[in-house]
């Protein structure tokens, strides 16, 4: 009787305390934060893969491999490199559509110059060689689209890799018709075979080298918006130096070349090193754009006497501009980014300042002694 209500009283305390230990659960470590900030950025990098974003997830992983080496999230993301460059991996959805459409463009631009270069011989055209270099460029363009989709399924074309190939060739097209420019004694049909030439060349030549060269999209992004940037800014200070700088093509147009190659070969030798996303380069952009644009207005309202006062005021806003974009993005591309996306510009004591992507909102109002809907896009928000 006794060693059966002992057994009972044992019983009866397992059976109480059982809640108890169920409740807690079982203790689990704490995750170290270097360990956190590795899962963070390695959910990321699977996330930008899985979008097809392949250039942005290479250059989390390397960053993983770099900067989080020990962890078992350095260890993973070695094993998605190496998938990544045996090919294994979703097709960028996002990457062949840019190819398709510049290639497509490139076609109509190629078919139209080619025609432009065997059958015009003066600037007046026909009726009929008008007809004609529509149906070249429709042709141009049709060869463009269908092997690009064709082909560009089974090809390797990340989003950075189209970026670049599509600037390539644009920029040669520049190049071509700065140089076709200068000479005073050139037909048309040398004017459009140079540039159709440099085209040509720039698309051959970014492919080629993309086929051996990773670039990350944030990288491609840089080298095509810093060539354009430095292009302007060279011409606004060519002509905030001297006012005869109009007057003479044959200075203009090599010193704009030269001060847009200038800024190419700069930007590509920070690739690897700029460690930005595509979307804050163009945000990044936007700011110098937005800078121009105040510029613009001020000239409009002030009217200066001089053309270098304002020359002058339009390069320190468009300076200012891209400063500017770039210290309030810096957080733009961490995986615990503040945003909320609730506002433009928001703030918060943890994250700081931070850019966001403010979703249009409408809602009901009372104005004037009537119910109206409005259309909201908060610039600035936070909480203290």
């Amino acid at each position: 009787m006794f060693k059966a209500s002992k057994i009972l009283a044992v019983f009866v305390v397992l059976l109480l305390a059982a809640p108890a230990a169920w409740a807690q659960g079982p203790a689990c470590p704490e995750e170290p934060p270097e360990a956190r900030k590795a899962r963070a950025l390695y959910e990321e990098a699977l996330i930008q893969e899985a979008t097809g974003n392949l250039g942005a997830a290479r250059e989390m992983y390397d960053r993983l491999v770099k900067d989080h080496a020990g962890t078992q999230f350095a260890c993973w993301a070695q094993v998605r490199l190496v998938d990544l460059k045996a090919g294994k991996a979703r097709v960028n959805k996002e990457g062949r559509a840019q190819f398709i459409i510049g290639t497509t463009l490139f076609g109509a631009w190629f078919g139209d110059a080619l025609a432009s270069a065997i059958f015009l011989e003066d600037d007046d055209m026909s009726e009929s060689e008008a007809k004609g270099l529509i149906w070249f460029g429709i042709g141009g363009a049709a060869a463009g689209l269908v092997p690009s989709i064709l082909f560009s399924s089974d090809l390797p074309m990340s989003t950075g890799r189209a970026t670049l190939i599509n600037f390539g060739w644009s920029w040669g097209l520049w190049h071509g018709l700065g140089i076709s420019i200068l000479p005073d004694d050139l037909s048309v049909s040398a004017w459009f075979g140079i540039a159709l030439a440099s085209s040509a060349v720039g698309w051959g030549g970014t492919f080629a080298l993309t086929h051996f060269v990773d670039v990350a999209d944030g990288d491609a992004a840089l080298v095509a918006s810093a060539a354009s940037w430095a292009t302007w800014f060279t011409f606004a200070t060519a002509l905030l130096i001297s006012e005869d700088f109009l007057d003479d093509e044959d200075v203009v147009i090599p010193v704009m070349l030269a001060g847009g190659d200038a800024g190419l070969v700069a930007a590509a030798l920070l690739t690897g090193k700029a460690d930005m996303s595509a979307g804050r380069v163009g945000l990044i952009s936007l700011g110098g754009m937005l800078g121009m644009l105040l510029s613009g207005g001020i000239i409009a309202i002030a009217e200066f006497d001089e053309y270098r006062p304002a020359v002058g005021m339009s390069l320190a806003l468009t300076l200012g501009g891209l400063v500017g974009a770039y210290f309030l993005t810096a957080g733009y591309d961490d995986p615990g980014n503040g945003s909320t996306g609730m506002a433009a510009l928001e703030y918060s004591p943890d994250n700081g300042w931070a850019v966001g992507a403010p979703v249009p909102r409408m809602s009901p109002a009372y104005v004037e002694g009537e119910h109206v809907l409005t259309f909201e896009v908060p610039l600035i928000g936070g909480r203290a």
